[in-house]
């Protein structure tokens, strides 16, 4: 069995697929498994599927994280990380991280990137702005795993069912960072960078009307959660903050994308079946993988 599975997804980057895979090949050693999910866009001009990878091909249209979803039932370590096209990886980045979890007191382990084009370290998602999405460098301020780089054990993340079906990158992230908030379970972050990538590799788009309106909509529903800690100001005082003109363009954006959200029920229903099935899912794992009895009541 190999140790950590690695998913790459191709997002029809062929350069960008190709660095990767190369960095990953050269560093991988023999306890790595590579995935490959394409929605039959790569054809696979190394031959890479006979014996260096394992290709998943899926329907054209699927979602990114529908397609990873799929990699992960198919991967067969007790580990994943996925890692985007024109990610960069050196030898052992994985060591740290995977140290931490064998020790079985984490689920997930966020490991620090370097961005070549900003000489920034990013290690995730900040908690103290959850449920906007601020990515961090800081380690005590890390409340979300980044999608790229960060690894988690296979059989919690199949619990929890994944990725959130049908959602972009970054709302995916910011949706995960509340579940596992709302599951109590314990994030580390590892010391050592290993892996680099331009910005947007590493931590994909900037916050703007659309990421603000899908944050506010997640806010909503995860606010009827009793125990997952959001609390949503009213729509009075976001618009407040609107009209102060102080916010820059981009932000004013996202602001109004996430007043609106806030006022949108869409999600509420989908994230309370989410975080049931979950509790009951991740309460039927095997010995030694079974996380506390955290209560998911449904606020009133």
């Amino acid at each position: 069995m190999p140790r950590l599975s690695i998913i790459v997804p191709h997002l029809q980057d062929d350069s960008g697929l190709e660095q990767t895979l190369v960095s990953i090949l050269e560093n991988r050693g023999r306890s790595l498994e590579l995935v490959i999910v394409h929605d039959g866009s790569y054809t696979d001009p190394y031959g890479l599927n006979q014996d260096e990878a394992v290709l998943v091909e899926t329907k054209r249209g699927t979602s990114l994280t529908s397609q990873l979803n799929l990699a992960i039932a198919s991967a067969r370590s007790p580990y994943i990380q996925v890692l985007s096209p024109g990610a960069v990886v050196a030898e052992g980045w994985y060591d740290e991280a995977l140290e931490i979890l064998e020790q079985g007191s984490v689920e997930v382990v966020c490991l620090p990137i370097a961005c070549t084009d900003s000489n920034e370290i990013v290690s995730g998602l900040s908690a103290l702005s959850l449920p906007h999405r601020r990515v961090t460098g800081s380690m005590a301020e890390v409340g979300s795993p980044l999608m790229v780089g960060s690894i988690m054990r296979k059989q919690f993340l199949e619990a929890l069912g994944g990725w959130m079906e049908r959602s972009t990158r970054e709302i995916a992230e910011v949706e995960m960072g509340l579940l596992l908030s709302a599951m109590g379970a314990e994030i580390a972050i590892a010391e050592s960078v290993g892996i680099h990538g331009s910005r947007q590799v590493v931590s994909g788009q900037e916050s703007g009307y659309e990421i603000g309106h899908a944050c506010g909509q997640l806010a909503c529903a995860y606010a009827t959660i009793e125990n997952s800690g959001v609390v949503i100001d009213s729509v009075a005082r976001r618009l407040g903050h609107l009209a102060s003109g102080l916010m820059s363009p981009k932000t004013v954006a996202e602001r109004l994308g996430w007043v609106l959200g806030v006022k949108n029920r869409a999600f509420v229903e989908t994230i309370q079946r989410r975080l049931s099935r979950a509790q009951e899912a991740i309460a039927n794992l095997p010995s030694g993988l079974a996380m506390p009895d955290y209560s998911m009541r449904r606020a009133a």
